[in-house]
Order: C-alpha cells, then sequence, then structure tokens
C-alpha cells in the first residue's frame, strides 16, 4: 500500500514538473526546464564588449549589426568579419542548516553530520524508537560544484555600401549566435512539501497521530545548446544631419539537449517531538530535445556631434516558440517505466532596448555610457495548454566603459556593466528585486591596412543567497570569456 501511494506521487510530481512548469521569479528548488537560457543574449561585437557593453559612437565595427544596426553607416567600404568565444565556468553551492525547534537533528541530518552521533544504548531503561538516531541511506553531500569550458564561433558578417553621398547607406547580412541555451541548476535536499519555508517553523505542528510526510529529494537540471540568428541589417545616414537610422531582422533557429534528474533519498515522517525516515527507491530521469524558432527586429538611430553623440537601440516585441519531446524514465521497483511527453510552449518578449551618450573629450579618448531597461516583468509564458503566467521579473542596468587611440593602429579598451537573471532569490527580503551582478571588461584592438583584430575580456561574479526559515543556500557562479573578431576592409571601387 506504501509503495503504490509513493508510485502515485511520483508520477503526479513528474506530470506536474513536465506539463506546468514551476514559475521562474526565483530558483528555490528548481522546477522543469522551460525557456532557461534564452536570457543569455549574446553581444557579438569584441570589440564592444571590452568597453562594457556600450555601442553608441562604435565606428567601423560591423560586429554591432545586430545590437545596434545604426553604426553600420559608419563603413566606407566591404567589411567581412568572423569572430568567436572561449569560456570557463565555475557553479557551486553550499548549504548551512540551523536546529529546528521540536527536531534538532534535522539539521544535522540534511548536512550529513548525524555520522558523527553514536547509536544510543538501547538497554537502558525508556528507550523508545525515537531515541533513534536518523541516518541517510546514501552518500549524498549537501554541497556540490561543477566546471565547464568551451569555445564557439558567435559570428560570421558582410557589410557592403550601396547608396554614397548626402545619403550613405550600408547593407549587411549575418549569422550569429542569438543567445547562449547553458543552464544547470541542482539542489541535494530538496523537502516536498517545502516545510522549511514556513515562518514561524513549524507553524502547524503535526501530532503522534496525525504526522506529517514529507519526501526528501535530489534534483538537477541541465541544458546545453544555442540558438542561431540568420538575418539582415540596413542603415543610412543624413549627412546634413550627422543622423544614422537602422534597422535588423533575423530568424532565429536552434536546438538544446535537456536533461533533468529525482533521486529519492528517504520519506520523512514528522511526529509531535520526533522524525522518521524511511528508505526508498525513486529515481525519475527525463532526457529529450528542445527546438527553438521565431524571429527578432531592431531598430536604432543615433545623432552624432562632434563632441557628444546620443542614440538608442531597441528590441521590437517577439515570441520564441520551443517544441519539445521529453523520455521520461521512472523507476521506482527496479522495473522502470517509459513514458513520452511531447509539446509546444512560447514566450513572448515585450519592448526592450537600450539609451546611451557617447562622449568624445580628446580625439583619440571616448567615454560611453548606456542605460539599459529589460521590462521582462512584462514578457508572458505561455504552456502547451494555453495559460499565461509572468514568471521573470524586470531590471534597469548602466554600462560604462572607454577606449583610448594609443596609435592609429592599437587602442585600448576597458569598461564595466551590469547584469542580471530574470529570478530572485528565494526568500529574497525586497520583492521581486532580481539577482543582478557586474562584468569587468578589458581588451585592445590592433589595426593594419585593412585588417582589425578585437579582442576582449570579461569576468564576472553571480553570487546569491536562497534563504528560508533555518537553512540557506549559498549559490556561486564565476564565468572567464575571451572574445575576439577578426574584419577585413575591401576597398569600395564606386
Amino acid at each position: 500500500m506504501r509503495e503504490s501511494k509513493f508510485l502515485i506521487k511520483v508520477l503526479s510530481f513528474c506530470t506536474i514538473t513536465i506539463l506546468f512548469a514551476k514559475v521562474l521569479s526565483a530558483q528555490g528548488y528548481g522546477g522543469a526546464l522551460t525557456f532557461q537560457g534564452i536570457e543569455n543574449f549574446t553581444m557579438h561585437s569584441a570589440g564592444t564588449r571590452a568597453i562594457g557593453g556600450v555601442s553608441i559612437g562604435s565606428k567601423q565595427d560591423i560586429g554591432l549589426m545586430f545590437q545596434n544596426p545604426a553604426t553600420l553607416s559608419s563603413m566606407q567600404n566591404i567589411q567581412v568579419s568572423i569572430g568567436g568565444q572561449y569560456f570557463s565556468e565555475d557553479l557551486k553551492q553550499e548549504q548551512e542548516y540551523a536546529p529546528v525547534r521540536y527536531y534538532p537533528n534535522l539539521s544535522l541530518l540534511l548536512d550529513s553530520r548525524t555520522v558523527h552521533i553514536p547509536n544510543p544504548d538501547t538497554s537502558l531503561f525508556g528507550f523508545t524508537a525515537q531515541d533513534t538516531v536518523q541516518r541517510p541511506y546514501d552518500n549524498i553531500q549537501p554541497n556540490w560544484s561543477r566546471s565547464k569550458n568551451d569555445n564557439m564561433p558567435i559570428q560570421a558578417f558582410l557589410a557592403v555600401p550601396i547608396l554614397r553621398g548626402k545619403i550613405h547607406v550600408v547593407g549587411g547580412i549575418g549569422a550569429a549566435e542569438y543567445a547562449n541555451l547553458n543552464h544547470y541548476y541542482q539542489n541535494n535536499n530538496v523537502l516536498s512539501p517545502e516545510i522549511l519555508t514556513v515562518r514561524p517553523l513549524p507553524t502547524m505542528r503535526p501530532t503522534d497521530d496525525d504526522p506529517i510526510e514529507v519526501d526528501w529529494l535530489q534534483t538537477a537540471r541541465s541544458r546545453t545548446g544555442t540558438i542561431q540568428g540568420y538575418g539582415f541589417a540596413l542603415a543610412g545616414n543624413v549627412e546634413k544631419f550627422n543622423l544614422s537610422i537602422g534597422f535588423s531582422g533575423m530568424i532565429l533557429d536552434g536546438s538544446s539537449d535537456d536533461y533533468q534528474k529525482e533521486v529519492g533519498r528517504g520519506d520523512l515522517t514528522f511526529y509531535s517531538n520526533a522524525f522518521r525516515i524511511d528508505s526508498i527507491y525513486s529515481r525519475i530521469t527525463t532526457t529529450g530535445k528542445s527546438d527553438f524558432s521565431g524571429q527578432e527586429f531592431t531598430l536604432s538611430s543615433i545623432l552624432t556631434g562632434h563632441y557628444v553623440s546620443i542614440g538608442f537601440s531597441f528590441k521590437l516585441p517577439t515570441t520564441i516558440t520551443r517544441s519539445y519531446s521529453m523520455q521520461v524514465v521512472t523507476d521506482t521497483t527496479g522495473t522502470p517505466l517509459l513514458s513520452t511527453v511531447k509539446g509546444e510552449d512560447k514566450m513572448k518578449l515585450p519592448l526592450h532596448g537600450t539609451v546611451g551618450l557617447s562622449l568624445t573629450p580628446m580625439e583619440n579618448l571616448r567615454i560611453g555610457f548606456e542605460y539599459e531597461f529589460r521590462p521582462y516583468v512584462s514578457a508572458q509564458y505561455v504552456d502547451s495548454y494555453g495559460k499565461e503566467t509572468s514568471p521573470w521579473l524586470s531590471a534597469s542596468l548602466f554600462r560604462v566603459g572607454a577606449e583610448y587611440m594609443i596609435k592609429p593602429w592599437l587602442s585600448l579598451r576597458g569598461g564595466m556593466r551590469r547584469d542580471a537573471e530574470v529570478f530572485q532569490p528565494e526568500g529574497n527580503k525586497i520583492e521581486d528585486n532580481p539577482v543582478t551582478y557586474r562584468i569587468y571588461s578589458a581588451g585592445f584592438g590592433v589595426f593594419y591596412a585593412g585588417l582589425r583584430l578585437n579582442v576582449a575580456y570579461e569576468n564576472s561574479l553571480v553570487k546569491y543567497q536562497d534563504v528560508w526559515s533555518s537553512a540557506i543556500s549559498k549559490n556561486h557562479e564565476q564565468i572567464y570569456t575571451i572574445v575576439a573578431d577578426l574584419s577585413y576592409e575591401i576597398p569600395w571601387i564606386w
């Protein structure tokens, strides 16, 4: 009877996780893979990334074709470019637990410390089962770490001047990485229901006649893949007003390999002053593929002055569709059960973009500032049944950078930009405030006889804490990135 009850719970949990997807406003214990990763939009220009992502004021940079297409108007000749990046990522999570009233050894169990407690003397008068030390049935530790290195091409562009004169028009085509879908999250101490989120704890204290049953689980999810963009750009400059206007469009296409697992660690039963742990055997593994499709259009404009330039770049509202096919293997008895889940969901992104200012106090010095607005609270996730939710959070971010031309053939660059996740930490003190972090960058550019080599280095550290009533999960993600692009300018005979 107990095994049948547990099997029903496991199958129900699996179905809800796969089909309905837990809201992503907080990482918490995680949830199903839906659109995690598409928020990691790729900047294609190494030169721009070196100055903190500031695009206003950049010239002769074909890598900005889809970030700020108005900059294409500065091209005087045919230009071709290729670029790629290498990144190293280190992830880790550390958990800490405080004693819980009425159940002081629960924190020791979750922290894998009960091994240091000797077994009680069962011959003592008055000994009962409540005096037994509860121990895990596996060797899973609360903390984990993971490292990953990868390299990939991120762009191939071609730009050609079309018209010259008082109105200068440049067209371009290209293929680029739109978003890096790499994603990983793990939690080795998942309690369902989430009793540690109750404050104060416990609010509803169980009794010996009416105990509370809690599943103890390990969960993990990962995604690897990219979304590619294939498109065009068109930019024009009106010489009389020093005004540039640009427009670009991309067709989006990509796929990812998705993996999720859930391992049962035990079945906890809480009484008035003690709890029990029973061993269980449960493995739920979900593997499959997600295919992404959509379009993105960008409109930008730059007003250029001798010392000051101002401009904007807006990403128009768009919808990205995901078609998925998942194989779910459920094993609670030693005999795996296989099922297939297929469906289609969508993410509707609102208008978002940047406005910026570039200062040129000296001929060989440029300083740029940009403000990025992401009203992602308006983003709509539509599941396979047509139900709409708003799982993401908005963010307002600043960028600053500078470029100094040491020689006509050499420039040094540096900058900093803030970035943000689309979720908030569990137990966040400021409601709806997403996880934010800084990305520091530096790089250089070398120019020789039509060749342009740009190299950038980025360093970012994402740190946040998920806080419950008696537990903390410290999450840490360190990323190092090297980006380079090489372009060649071919004289345009008109």
